[in-house]
């Protein structure tokens, strides 16, 4: 694993996490789960899950995915993420293995209220951000095909501003 990395805080939607590793490991802590600087005790993993709500990393075409990223505050005291508007606090790109993006929770042309959001964990809480996908695009129609898929679950916290973005690769049969 490359060395541990910080990322300066930003309000901008998201930070792309490229080079990190998937799942559960952070980008800022070596591996731990724990982010430092501006996102403190906080961590997250992504898990991927079938319609029983199994962790699986094959699907079979139609079946309901879960995505679901879970954020810890590790610490010992109470802490608080903010987000920038009303919109969802996760968002979720489903990408074809070709990279093409196939599925976003928050397309191009989203309106969301100008409001800044808190939520304040408790020492070692944890917050579930679970999103169900159908297996369609954004954009409607029919299911996507066969193949490999990648999804990023890009935390949008302005403290955090993608320490806490997890990944993960998964296939449709």
């Amino acid at each position: 694993m490359s060395a541990p990395r910080t990322l300066p805080v930003r309000s901008q939607a998201f930070v792309s996490a490229v080079g990190c590793a998937l799942l559960s490991a952070s980008c800022t802590d070596g591996g731990t789960g724990v982010g430092n600087g501006a996102c403190g005790s906080f961590g997250s993993e992504l898990r991927i899950e079938d319609k029983l709500r199994q962790e699986s990393t094959t699907f079979i075409s139609g079946e309901p995915i879960t995505f679901n990223l879970r954020i810890t505050n590790h610490g010992d005291s109470p802490a608080t993420l903010s987000y920038p508007d009303g919109c969802t606090s996760i968002r979720l790109v489903v990408s074809y293995s070709r990279g093409r993006d196939v599925f976003d929770n928050m397309p191009a042309g989203i309106v969301c209220t100008a409001q800044v959001r808190t939520f304040t964990y408790a020492p070692r809480e944890a917050k579930e951000f679970p999103l169900v996908w159908n297996q369609t695009p954004s954009s409607g129609g029919a299911q996507v095909p066969p193949g490999g898929y990648t999804v990023d679950a890009r935390d949008r916290s302005l403290e955090c501003a993608g320490d806490l973005d997890r990944g993960g690769a998964f296939a449709i049969q």
